[in-house]
């Protein structure tokens, strides 16, 4: 049989096969003994592999928890557009008489599900609900529901939005209050700013609270002081840049996933990293899009 007719997996232990005899002929031949060693294992390494993105120790861990945030908030503003727009279309009744409230949740597997209500006085208890799915049939939604969160929800909006409306109505910025739960499964309340006009972005300036103990509000983030507005080119790439010196706030996330969700390719730049949107499903959050990471060059 000639070489070339052997199977490519025989070929590498057939080689060596032949190796091993000619030098045990060689040995043979000059009559001296070799003395052989044990071989010695390393031990494994246990230094982790280094990032393909060559990000720092950490980086990767607070990005994903501010871009969960950020996908929280895209889907309840998205949601909430979207009753919105049923609410008027009657979809709840007679657009005039449908409840104001809006209620945008995900069903553990998943699904999306938002609907109106309208909350009694004490905000204790959510009336006249009315659920639907939002993955296209659009059928009643008739599981059970939490409806002490949804009044919690109600009561977190009406708080915020008394502590910080009268300061940003003084500087003249439209705000809106958005309630999310977070992976921790705390209730937390966002307030961001709306771009003023058309074709437009706002980075920065976001604000956050929970309640603590004892039912106060908590501000847990405040980035009230680096807000900006950024203009969208008509086409190209969308190049959004941050005030913050390593992981964008949450609100530039917010910012870089709606425009995303449009069509347009985005990345946010810090001082530390560029990031940039690719349309590709992440595995670890089942979203449509993930992020790639590099340094910012110096």
């Amino acid at each position: 049989m000639r070489l070339q007719d052997l199977p490519r997996a025989i070929l590498p232990v057939a080689l060596l096969s032949s190796a091993i005899g000619l030098a045990a002929c060689a040995s043979a031949g000059s009559g001296a003994v070799e003395q052989s060693a044990p071989v010695r294992m390393l031990p494994p390494d246990a230094a982790p592999a280094e990032p393909v993105d060559n990000m720092p120790a950490g980086f990767r861990t607070a990005f994903a928890g501010a871009d969960a945030r950020a996908r929280r908030l895209v889907f309840a503003q998205e949601c909430a557009a979207m009753v919105t727009r049923l609410r008027a279309s009657g979809t709840f009744g007679a657009a005039a008489a449908a409840p104001k409230a809006v209620h945008c949740a995900r069903t553990t597997d998943g699904v999306p599900v938002g609907g109106v209500y309208d909350i009694d006085s004490a905000f204790a208890r959510p009336r006249r609900l009315t659920l639907i799915r939002l993955d296209g049939a659009r059928p009643r939604f008739t599981e059970p529901v939490d409806t002490a969160a949804i009044a919690g929800e109600a009561r977190m909006v009406r708080d915020i939005t008394r502590e910080v409306g009268p300061g940003w109505r003084a500087i003249k910025r439209a705000f809106v209050v958005v309630p999310i739960v977070s992976d921790s499964g705390v209730a937390e309340g966002w307030v961001l700013t709306q771009p003023p006009r058309p074709r437009t972005t706002v980075l920065g300036g976001d604000v956050a609270f929970v309640r603590n103990a004892e039912g106060r509000l908590v501000r847990i983030v405040d980035h009230l002081g680096t807000y900006a507005l950024a203009p969208i080119p008509a086409a190209g790439p969308v190049r959004l840049v941050s005030a913050e010196a390593e992981v964008p706030a949450v609100a530039d996330l917010v910012a870089a996933r709606g425009l995303a969700d449009i069509g347009r390719e985005v990345s946010v730049r810090t001082a530390l990293a560029t990031s940039q949107l690719v349309p590709r499903m992440d595995p670890a959050s089942g979203a449509r899009f993930s992020w790639e990471h590099s340094r910012t060059p110096r």
